[in-house]
């Protein structure tokens, strides 16, 4: 569950109360930007006010490097100092901030919002990748229309890398996929093709009559 206010967990009953109460009344009204408006307001004027940044322009422009994934070596290069005056800076840090490590450091400086100019990267978008049972299913269509097509070739897929195309033509072959079996029924190759990508074409050798394991 998120926390939105957890400097609201330190109020003592008063205050608690106290802010419960402005924030009810503010929520009251239409529901229009106006409310919304007051609502922030409350909001503001309860909240702790957080400490004054105690770091020099050097110290969070350390941290903020520490925060961005830099290493030591690549945070002197970029402010132009050695590399033992950044590790000697955080270890600096660590004692003024009470961290356990500059990884701790980092945390209680973006807590009190001191990292001003740090700005985390959006995250990668990652390619879903099909289900055991998508694969399954589509083996089993291409390898009913090799069959009803003997001795001609047909592209089964490409694939992101040399290894898994040649893993996959070999299993095919082998009769290893319960679509291409049993052994022998196919062959199968792994090839580069004209766009760069591996790909996996095959073939049924197996005589018409020769009824293929029903795939799973």
């Amino acid at each position: 569950m998120t926390n939105a206010f957890p400097w609201a967990r330190i109020c003592d009953a008063d205050q608690l109360a106290a802010f419960m109460n402005d924030l009810a009344a503010a929520a009251s009204g239409d529901n229009d930007l106006a409310t919304l408006d007051a609502i922030e307001q409350v909001i503001v004027q309860h909240a702790p006010t957080p400490p004054r940044c105690p770091l020099t322009p050097r110290q969070i422009a350390i941290l903020t490097g520490a925060a961005s994934g830099e290493t030591s070596e690549s945070t002197a290069r970029t402010l132009g100092i050695s590399v033992h005056t950044v590790k000697a800076i955080k270890v600096d840090l660590c004692a003024q901030l009470q961290a356990h490590n500059i990884t701790h450091a980092v945390a209680v400086a973006m807590h009190y919002g001191w990292l001003t100019d740090y700005q985390a990267p959006p995250p990668k978008p990652t390619r879903r990748r099909r289900g055991s049972v998508a694969n399954r299913s589509s083996h089993a269509a291409r390898a009913s229309r090799l069959r009803r097509k003997p001795g001609v070739e047909a592209v089964i897929g490409d694939y992101s890398s040399r290894n898994t195309a040649y893993g996959t033509a070999r299993s095919i072959t082998a009769g290893e996929l319960n679509a291409y079996a049993p052994a022998g029924d196919f062959e199968a190759r792994a090839y580069l093709s004209r766009s760069r990508r591996w790909a996996v074409a095959a073939r049924y050798v197996g005589t018409p009559t020769t009824p293929g394991r029903p795939a799973s």
